[in-house]
């Protein structure tokens, strides 16, 4: 079969929706269909690309120029059926993973939202949007609350929503032994009492990622590092981590490509993110055997609950944050150990196998 993946930028490396991008078709490949990846950037040499470029420097140019150029490829090309990745029309099926903007308006601008719905960027990510989800055929979210979203903000009608959650690479994404813990601890300079956090994202406001740091600062005189995977932060934040007296807590590792051997060594990943449709990177830290902290704005909280509810806070603030990292930190370190157990049974249900093979029953 004839198959389109329409997303702006697809291949391993330049972040998790375009990871995902190629890894679909990548299985799809290895079911014998014909794909083709639609989009500006494609780092998969061995598929057929067809070029949606994506011009100009401004947000509102590019974001219309894929829109268009994605639209006119669709309805050119010779494809049996398309899957959009990000805001596309028409396409048969289309995957919510990014986050949806009606509800990004409400949740991470709690002030002016009214007025700030009339700026031509925002009424241009609406509009497009809006007309993605119309002319669908059907539609994938990754989250129950993300199907609730698009139900709320667009009147969509729960039939035409199926979830299919994310999956993860178990061979890749997987334990470390104590031993090797204990190892990697000390080659990277972290003392062997050290509670070990991992945060990983690059918008870091959206990730709450000042809202994180407010809380670790109640927790100073306690032996911990946070190891910081993504970006290498802001003079503002620097600053105040140095007026919180966090200096030697916190660690900026930017781009960190392997970043499995982060996750496996951390004894809590935390992500008290403002909206996340599905972060990826909380299956991969459970996967790992590590514990995940998030927020009930993250889709992944759906399965995060499953370890324990006190993992989810209701909201990304941090006296919230605060409650829950103190609850982390009294634990003995063999119930640690019992909840990255538990935390790596879960996501075991989580394949990529199980995810194409549902995908598959909507696009084929």
């Amino acid at each position: 079969m004839k198959i389109a993946v329409v997303r702006r930028e697809c291949g391993l490396g330049l972040g998790g929706a375009e990871a995902y991008c190629a890894n679909v078709c990548t299985w799809l490949t290895k079911m014998d269909h014909n794909v083709t990846v639609v989009a500006d950037k494609s780092l998969l040499p061995g598929l057929p690309f067809s070029s949606a470029p994506v011009w100009g420097r401004g947000s509102i140019l590019k974001n219309l120029s894929f829109f268009l150029n994605a639209r006119q490829v669709l309805k050119t090309g010779d494809f049996e059926v398309s899957y959009g990745l990000s805001r596309v029309a028409p396409v048969d099926v289309l995957r919510i993973s990014d986050p949806l903007h009606a509800a990004w308006l409400d949740l991470g601008y709690r002030k002016s939202t009214k007025f700030r719905r009339l700026r031509p960027r925002h009424r241009l990510l609406l509009q497009m949007e809006a007309k993605a989800i119309r002319e669908a055929k059907a539609i994938v979210t990754n989250s129950e609350l993300v199907k609730n979203q698009v139900q709320h903000y667009y009147s969509t009608g729960a039939e035409k929503i199926t979830i299919i959650y994310n999956g993860v690479d178990l061979k890749r994404f997987r334990p470390m032994t104590q031993k090797d813990r204990i190892l990697e601890k000390k080659t990277i300079g972290i003392s062997e009492d050290a509670t070990v956090f991992v945060f990983a994202g690059s918008d870091l406001r959206r990730k709450g990622l000042s809202q994180l740091l407010s809380a670790f600062a109640k927790f100073r005189e306690q032996p911990f590092i946070l190891l910081v995977a993504g970006s290498m932060g802001n003079r503002d934040l620097k600053k105040r981590i140095e007026e919180m007296g966090l200096n030697q807590n916190v660690k900026w590792l930017g781009y960190v490509k392997d970043i499995e051997r982060l996750y496996a060594l951390a004894d809590l990943f935390v992500l008290p993110t403002h909206y996340d449709p599905f972060a990826n990177t909380t299956l991969e830290a459970m996967a790992c055997g590590t514990p995940a902290l998030t927020t009930r704005q993250n889709g992944a909280a759906e399965v995060v609950e499953q370890v324990a509810h006190w993992l989810v806070v209701e909201r990304p603030c941090h006296g919230n944050i605060t409650e829950a990292l103190g609850a982390f930190i009294a634990l003995p370190m063999q119930e640690r150990r019992l909840l990255g157990e538990k935390a790596r049974r879960i996501t075991e249900r989580f394949t990529w196998q199980r995810h194409i093979e549902e995908l598959s029953t909507m696009l084929l």
